[in-house]
């Protein structure tokens, strides 16, 4: 489509020769693609349209090739062409960028950054459990700061799963499709700044409080691995199950809302949605599990079962 429009901007330009017709090629962003769908403006005045009919913009001077290229234009591909006119009679065409496409780069984006995230934590753990204490200034920081530390990393990271679980069951029982759009716009910015964050900060807490209170989390006891191996599974199936399809479930919400906009009722929640619910459930019984170790502490307060 970026190849076509030049030469069909200027096969119109072309066209339109000896009258009084300008025309323009603009690329509106994600952000305004919404607001560029609702509405045309002909003549000064707003008319709620998806694409303005090229004979609602004839003049005495169009002529029969121009208007057979207008809706060559707006029946090109998939595309939305917006055509506009404004107060001195010029017309403005805008080519919509794909949300599709934005969402997808966006994913692609935060996946990497979650994955070069992953890779450093895991790379943290793996070296305090086989190789010893690193780095060595954590030896010198008082338990308390870690054990606080833990605590309120803790906190937020197994609420927010949780929470988060319980409202998009809700969101999804709800059928509407403005709560739907908004709750999967934002989802992504809860797991940047209350997961990921709170789960960095209890994982390290915690390697700092085996090294402190064990001389290192290769000689602490059993629990402590087992509740950092059930972390580094967590994550596994959260980026498998989760991260994966909140794309997904976006695009699907866009559908369903621009659905809504165009006046049809009896809308369900999309089923990549609902699905969703099972992934979540799952996460939260890993915090089960997780809370589980640290209170009961097997192997310490008593032994494993396959060890008894």
């Amino acid at each position: 489509m970026i190849t076509k429009g030049p030469i069909i901007v200027a096969a119109l330009a072309l066209a339109s020769s000896g009258s009084d017709v300008a025309l323009v090629q603009s690329f509106s962003t994600p952000s305004s693609a919404n607001s560029l769908r609702k509405s045309a403006f002909i003549g000064g005045t707003t008319h709620d349209a998806n694409i303005v009919r090229p004979s609602l913009l004839s003049s005495p001077s169009s002529s029969t090739t121009q208007l057979h290229l207008f809706d060559f234009l707006t029946k090109e591909d998939s595309e939305t062409q917006l055509v506009t006119t404004t107060t001195n009679g010029s017309i403005e065409l805008v080519d919509e960028s794909s949300e599709g496409d934005y969402v997808d780069e966006s994913k692609k984006v935060e996946l990497i950054l979650l994955g070069i995230w992953a890779v450093s934590i895991s790379a943290f753990i793996l070296i305090n459990n086989f190789y010893g204490p690193w780095p060595l200034f954590m030896k010198g920081v008082p338990e308390r700061v870690f054990f606080l530390s833990h605590m309120i990393g803790g906190m937020l990271f197994g609420g927010g799963i949780i929470l988060t679980t319980c409202i998009e069951r809700a969101v999804a029982k709800s059928q509407n499709p403005q709560v739907l759009q908004f709750w999967f716009d934002k989802v992504p910015e809860l797991d940047g700044l209350i997961v990921v964050p709170a789960l960095t900060v209890s994982m390290i807490s915690g390697t700092g409080l085996s090294i402190v209170r064990y001389g290192g989390l290769n000689i602490a006891p059993p629990h402590v691995g087992a509740i950092f191996w059930t972390l580094i599974a967590f994550m596994s199936w959260w980026a498998a199950t989760d991260l994966t399809t909140q794309g997904t479930a976006l695009k699907a919400v866009n559908q369903m809302y621009e659905q809504y906009e165009n006046g049809e009722e009896g809308l369900q929640t999309p089923k990549v949605v609902v699905d969703r619910h099972v992934s979540n459930v799952v996460s939260c019984f890993f915090i089960l599990i997780l809370y589980s170790f640290m209170v009961l502490k097997p192997g310490t307060l008593f032994p494993f079962p396959w060890n008894a």
